[in-house]
């Protein structure tokens, strides 16, 4: 028993002996062969697609993408499919994308980038992934903010600021009037008619309310929440359209327990009031986003959409889906896309929506299997990361292209050339390496064999 815990121990040295025997501080490569998305910037950098002709494409797309050159800023949706098998690198693609969007912010540029690693089963599921990703907390302020600034506008029937309209009327549901309702705002009697700051006490919905609240009995304080309930309605639903989405939008402001439920529901896409307004809702998402991010563009990486084609709809749900997300395209264009998928999926759409097809198949990136040149760079790649001392040249070292050969030599046909497989593999050898191989010794055929035979020829 001590001989196999003792072996087990030797994980200890593992780095040691990478950093002591091949000048690399970790083992670069996931050990599940999938990418990591959350991988640090200059990680991601480093992976490079190993196909020139592929990385040509991704910036023709971003360009394009970018490009103010068209029939104007409502008008900006294109998008890309990033195609290929599983294990075949879609979501290490998208991933770089992510990247070099993220790269390109400027004074001209500002794109912002949502990552969506699985589009759900509805459409108002994918919306609320979206503002997950934005974050709850920071859409809330969002929203908070216009509130607020709606408030210090004037009422356009009596000309007066809706603030002090709104003071009043809550100051008028006490059974006496108590001036003492402005004083506890820090507002003081005489200055209750003059354009106010509102600094200290909107500082969020809580916080406010608990001030307007204070002092009022039960029935009274009912009444007040109703006043501000209606003030933060009709804000939304002056200013997006649809009552829904207002009455959503205030949920979120207001986060008490039943708003949560509420929020929950639509992340899993259960939100019978928002059901057929996705179109408007994304619309203002974007909106929203755009505005409080100053950002120029709003782009949707949507990953593993296979499993929405091809995989828990039956096909009436998946129609529905379909027409919708066609509905979402045709209508609102303020957005750019990337759908990453397997080439099952992609025809499964062209059958059954094929005006959908040829929206989201602007332009189409396949990923095909790793030949021995693009199976080096990509191992190069990911040591490239790793080295202590990563000079000029970029090396293949500890392993050798015979061992890149071996790699690339399987027996079933669908992990040949698979990048899934190939990254796996490299992880268990280089681990391997690292307690058997002395310094100055390499990975080859033979050492790949030794431990892979059962996949390879």
């Amino acid at each position: 028993m001590e001989n196999i815990l003792d072996k087990i121990k030797t994980v200890d040295s593992l780095e040691g002996n990478l950093i002591e025997k091949f000048s690399l501080k970790i083992n670069p490569f996931p050990k599940s062969g999938i990418a990591n998305i959350s991988d640090a910037d200059n990680i991601v950098g480093e992976l490079v697609p190993t196909s020139e002709e592929i990385t040509n494409e991704i910036v023709r797309y971003m360009q394009d993408a970018l490009s103010n050159s068209g029939q104007g800023v409502d008008n900006k949706y294109l998008s890309l499919i990033i195609r290929g098998d599983y294990g075949m690198g879609k979501t290490q693609t998208l991933m770089y994308i992510k990247y070099l969007f993220g790269q390109l912010s400027n004074e001209r540029f500002n794109p912002y980038v949502v990552y969506i690693d699985n589009p759900g089963v509805k459409l108002s599921e994918l919306i609320g992934n979206i503002v997950s990703q934005i974050g709850i907390e920071n859409f809330r302020r969002y929203l908070w903010d216009i509130f607020c600034k709606y408030l210090e506008k004037e009422d356009t029937d009596n000309g007066r600021p809706r603030k002090d309209i709104l003071l009043d009327k809550v100051n008028q549901l006490k059974t006496t009037n108590d001036p003492n309702l402005f004083t506890s705002l820090g507002i003081s009697v005489e200055s209750q008619n003059e354009s106010l700051s509102w600094d200290q006490v909107s500082i969020s919905y809580k916080y406010l309310l608990d001030k307007l609240l204070n002092g009022l009995k039960t029935n009274e304080q009912k009444a007040a929440v109703q006043v501000f309930k209606d003030y933060l309605v009709k804000c939304f639903a002056e200013k997006y359209e649809i009552s829904s989405i207002a009455e959503y939008f205030y949920d979120i402001v207001t986060d008490n327990t039943s708003v949560t439920k509420s929020w929950d529901k639509l992340i899993t896409g259960d939100v019978k009031y928002i059901e057929k307004r996705e179109v408007h809702l994304l619309k203002a998402i974007v909106e929203i986003t755009k505005q409080y991010l100053n950002a120029t563009d709003f782009v949707i990486l949507a990953d593993e959409f296979e499993e929405i084609a091809i995989g828990r709809l039956k096909d009436a749900d998946l129609d529905n889906y379909l027409r919708n997300l066609r509905s979402l395209i045709d209508k609102e264009k303020n957005w750019c896309s990337v759908f990453a998928m397997n080439g099952d999926a992609y025809r499964k759409i062209e059958k059954m929506s094929p005006p959908l097809a040829s929206r989201i198949g602007d332009r189409v990136i396949d990923l095909k299997p790793l030949d021995k040149v693009s199976c080096i760079r990509m191992i190069k790649n990911y040591l490239s990361t790793a080295r202590v001392d990563n000079g000029e040249e970029i090396s293949l070292s500890p392993f050798d292209e015979s061992a890149v050969q071996a790699l690339l030599n399987t027996k079933e046909q669908k992990l040949q050339g698979s990048p899934r497989f190939i990254i796996q593999s490299c992880y268990l050898l280089l681990q391997r390496a690292a307690e058997e191989l002395e310094k100055g010794q390499i990975i080859d055929q033979a050492f790949v064999v030794k431990y892979l035979s059962d996949k390879l020829k």
